[in-house]
């Protein structure tokens, strides 16, 4: 078909200077031997070509729409949407696996571990907070390598909280909320220098930060916990939006800890201090709210950290009831699920296998669940 259409594409091209029926023989493009073309012009071949082309392509009752049957004795071309366009398969058990590390300051021990991220090669970031460092494991829990140490030099964190991966530039970025220093720090894995970034936003310096998120496009948004509010900063490091003020109101927040943001843009604030999670859209405006203070399914107590997986499910670690709660993007109740052994749910991440990682700073661990759907 590329060769046809490419030689279909040159004859159209050299039809065009010519106005008159050729009245010599010439040799075909398309076909051997010679051929009269005193009595044949170039509207006829231009139709008879138009003809042979179409009829190698595919019939249109051979084409299957998405999630249509295949044709029975025929090939099946089949158009597959994104996991995003995908109407998403039911959740039906997410079941404990195992835990990974143990208390301690050595490689692969945590002292209040908090924020989690996961990479392309399921490697995962935790934000070892009592030992003010980032700890970089695989899945298995063996210990891969750090970043940091005591400190306020760049570089150097005090009682990081959160940690977030960008695959957005150039270079893979790695970010941490270095949370008493009261700023955030970044750098990229090729040299691995760190640099701060802006630390006050529209003169209001940050007020330990406890939470942060990336967008679709790479954009960065952090939660300024002291100040009650969460801010979008571009992919340049300039903030373009920020967003809440203390109290219980619509547009306000009580001690926000974290935030998600969806493959639409839609923002997720954790609004730990209400017990509520709060929904925004891409310019910052907020839709909905769900939740209050309880422990029934769809209320929350002191909610701390959020994850979405790739089907825009969130994943919400209920801290006060010691679980982690599942909700659509719309904020309907999905399920819930613990175990025995968490105490202080705190960091969540959820591998694209379907693998949750929740970090638990009472036990100074890190819980595995894996989520079953429905086939």
């Amino acid at each position: 078909m590329t060769n046809k259409r490419r030689s279909f594409s040159n004859l159209r091209c050299n039809a065009a200077n010519i106005g008159t029926p050729l009245t010599s023989y010439q040799k075909g493009s398309f076909f051997t031997g010679y051929w009269p073309l005193a009595t044949v012009n170039y509207s006829f071949c231009f139709f008879l070509l138009v003809s042979l082309c179409l009829s190698c392509a595919v019939p249109e009752g051979e084409v299957a729409p998405p999630g249509a049957p295949p044709v029975t004795g025929k090939g099946q071309i089949e158009i597959l949407p994104s996991n995003r366009e995908r109407e998403p398969l039911p959740i039906v058990g997410i079941r404990y696996v195992k835990t990974l590390g143990t208390a301690g300051q050595g490689a692969g021990e945590f002292q209040m571990p908090l924020g989690l991220a996961i990479d392309e090669s399921d490697r995962i970031y935790i934000a070892d907070a009592g030992n003010n460092r980032v700890q970089v494991i695989d899945a298995a829990g063996n210990y891969i390598t750090e970043f940091g140490g005591r400190g306020w030099q760049t570089g150097e964190f005090d009682h990081p909280s959160d940690i977030a991966l960008s695959f957005q530039r150039s270079y893979r970025h790695l970010y941490v909320v270095d949370t008493r220093n009261n700023r955030v720090q970044y750098c990229n894995f090729i040299d691995q220098i760190f640099y701060p970034l802006s630390q006050s936003i529209e003169g209001t310096l940050l007020d330990q930060p406890e939470g942060i998120g990336i967008g679709r496009n790479g954009e960065v948004y952090i939660v300024d916990t002291g100040n009650h509010r969460w801010i979008e900063f571009n992919v340049a490091g300039v903030s373009v939006v920020a967003r809440g003020s203390f109290g219980s109101g619509t547009e306000q927040l009580w001690n926000p800890t974290d935030l998600g943001v969806d493959t639409h843009g839609s923002v997720y604030v954790v609004d730990t201090g209400n017990h509520l999670i709060k929904k925004y859209d891409f310019s910052g405006n907020p839709i909905s709210a769900w939740g209050s203070e309880g422990d029934r399914l769809g209320q929350l107590r002191e909610p701390k950290c959020i994850a979405l997986d790739d089907w825009n499910y969130l994943y919400v670690t209920d801290s006060g009831n010691r679980r982690i709660q599942v909700f659509a993007p719309d904020g309907k109740s999905i399920t819930e699920f613990t175990t025995s052994t968490l105490l202080e749910p705190i960091g969540i991440a959820v591998s694209k296998s379907g693998r949750v990682f929740v970090s638990d700073a009472e036990a100074n661990d890190i819980k595995v669940f894996q989520v079953f759907r429905q086939k």
